[in-house]
């Protein structure tokens, strides 16, 4: 702890020149601007003929309802369960808040699987692939993003807001609905960007589940691999969605922006009543979350041939967690300037939070083809895997982290600073613990996201194999209970992970 106080203290003396917070702002924006903007729309450089056929509008269609009710879904079920997680005690509660993010942990391959074994021959037998199925795995695997988000914002607000409401005589649901709802919404709004832009761009779990039914993702993939391939319908394709997505976004943007909403009218006794009956919600979330994700979506644990440290899934897991570590602290060293510069007023900054908004729009596929081809020849096999890591999570992190940076109050960093305090020891002292709680959550959803994406390792990886790869593999050549195996170990390393990550937010800075 003397060797990080005294390196603190130089942080703290570094920071008081002006010029150092703008090159360290320069340098984050630039990073972005390379690493993740440029190879990502790198693939619209190479549309030779630009294409709208019959069936990618019926694609657009599908996949933008599916986004629609994973997200309503979310939402309406998620938040009860931020809540519950946040406010509430109850026993286990630490270990509910562990497994929130197995959905996430679980590679999308692996998780497309267990999904359509629950609800069709090998589980319930209720629902087989199709709109209905592709649905509930959309949900499964959005569902941690709302919670996470929602939970991050809530635990950034003052409690003493709510106890002075409860002590003015205002019933829990009262609170709820005009203090504590408009305090974290931001991250709720913040949550629901994530599970849509992440349900319009999932590739390869959709694959396993969608039968007859084409979303963007799959057409595109349909296009890609054709004989012979057609790229340019591939990239029109995506083109579209990005296109169509970043208008809704702006509307969307706009909207929440400028819109407030009016809570004035009280209806006391009713109120009074319902607040009865809030667990009630809570437990109905609780339900939900059991029942239609985290069940389905372990599933496959069932199908375990405990043979769980065979040396090809070692060496995948390594490879893979050496990849999500390597991109995720890569993430975290860039990614928290350019949160708070996108998350500031300062000149250029809308742009690039538009920037970032639209790369969470490109498909998992698509990602992975652009960066083949922006990077070919020029970077061994290992590091286009990293970068294609950091490009996929490094929008997702910045999203996150600045949606709730922009709500917070700077004052608080402005007093600190008028008393003397230096830039940096402002920060950490004042606007660090702050976003302690979110920082968590976004290193969580970067790092497990980084671990199980399936597509884009597909696309780029040629002759090293990650553990989504390994599944993917195993799954092809028959061997579900050995891919179920190798699912299952990483998803008990991860849970480890989890705990380890979350102990953070306890711990003083």
């Amino acid at each position: 702890m003397g060797i990080l106080h005294k390196l603190f203290e130089q942080f703290d003396k570094f920071s008081q020149n002006k010029i150092t917070g703008q090159a360290i702002t320069a340098i984050a924006v630039a990073f972005f601007s390379i690493f993740v903007l440029a190879p990502l729309f790198f693939v619209f450089l190479q549309l030779g003929n630009f294409k709208f056929l019959p069936e990618m509008r019926e694609a657009l269609a599908v996949s933008f309802i599916i986004a629609i009710l994973a997200t309503a879904f979310d939402l309406l079920f998620g938040i009860p369960v931020a809540w519950l997680l946040t406010k509430k005690k109850f026993p286990f509660r630490d270990a509910l808040d562990a497994v929130i993010d197995l959905p996430l942990v679980v590679p999308t391959s692996a998780l497309g699987l267990s999904i359509a074994l629950f609800w069709g021959a090998g589980g319930l037998s209720m629902i087989v692939p199709g709109l209905a199925l592709i649905i509930l795995l959309h949900i499964a695997f959005t569902f941690p993003y709302v919670v996470r988000t929602t939970q991050a914002a809530i635990m950034a607000i003052d409690d003493d807001m709510g106890r002075a409401a409860s002590t003015l005589g205002a019933s829990p649901l009262l609170s709820f609905r005009t203090i504590w709802l408009q305090l974290f919404k931001s991250g709720a709004i913040s949550g629901a960007i994530l599970a849509f832009t992440r349900s319009l761009g999932e590739t390869g779990a959709t694959i396993i589940v969608a039968g007859a039914v084409q979303t963007v993702p799959v057409l595109t993939v349909f296009y890609k691999n054709s004989t012979p391939p057609d790229m340019n319908a591939a990239i029109s394709l995506s083109m579209i969605l990005i296109l169509i997505s970043a208008a809704i976004f702006l509307v969307m943007r706009r909207w929440t922006g400028k819109s407030h909403y009016s809570f004035s009218r009280v209806y006391v006794e009713a109120e009074k009543r319902l607040s009865k009956y809030s667990m009630h919600g809570c437990a109905i979330g609780l339900l939900a979350f059991f029942a239609i994700v985290l069940l389905p979506s372990i599933y496959f644990l069932k199908f375990t041939d405990f043979d769980f440290f065979t040396p090809q899934t070692i060496s995948a897991i390594s490879i893979s967690f050496g990849v999500g570590i390597s991109a995720t602290l890569i993430t975290l060293l860039f990614g928290i300037p350019f949160s708070l510069y996108i998350a500031s007023s300062q000149r250029g900054s809308s742009i690039f939070k538009l920037f970032n908004d639209l790369a969470l729009l490109v498909p998992t596929v698509t990602i992975g083809i652009s960066l083949s081809l922006f990077w070919a020849g020029r970077l061994p096999e290992m590091d286009l895997l990293v970068l294609t890591s950091v490009a996929v999570i490094f929008p997702y992190f910045a999203g996150t982290v600045s949606e709730i940076a922009s709500n917070l109050d700077r004052s608080l960093i402005e007093v600190a600073r008028s008393l003397g305090a230096r830039p940096f020891y402002a920060f950490r002292t004042v606007l660090f613990p702050l976003l302690l709680p979110t920082l968590v959550a976004g290193t969580l959803i970067a790092f497990m996201r980084s671990v199980a994406e399936t597509g884009s390792t597909l696309a780029v990886s040629k002759t090293i194999v990650t553990i989504p790869i390994l599944i993917v593999n195993l799954s092809k050549a028959g061997q579900n209970a050995q891919a179920a195996s190798a699912a299952a170990l990483l998803l008990a390393i991860s849970v480890i992970i989890v705990f380890a990550l979350r102990s953070t937010q306890k711990r003083k800075w």
